[in-house]
């Protein structure tokens, strides 16, 4: 996207010009969920195989990766429907 002209303040379609800032800080703030939800299925992966950790941590862990991924189910046509031309 940045070979396309995309920065945080500019848009190259011609549309809105925060466009550029409300995307590149959505999918940012998604993405740090994305990691860190990654990092905690690991510990939890690993404690849970050494007995450290028990099922519920693993239940709990669940409802946060599927919560991540019903937001992004939001999020992606949300990006997309901004920047729709009028």
């Amino acid at each position: 996207m940045f070979d396309e002209g995309w920065r945080l303040f500019q848009n190259p379609t011609g549309g809105p010009v925060i466009f550029g800032a409300a995307f590149f800080s959505i999918t940012g703030l998604h993405l740090m969920h994305v990691i860190s939800g990654v990092i905690a299925l690991i510990v939890i992966a690993i404690g849970y195989s050494t007995d450290w950790l028990d099922a519920n941590h693993v239940e709990t862990t669940g409802l946060y990766w599927h919560f991540v991924d019903l937001v992004w189910m939001f999020v992606f046509p949300l990006v997309y429907l901004m920047n729709a031309s009028r």
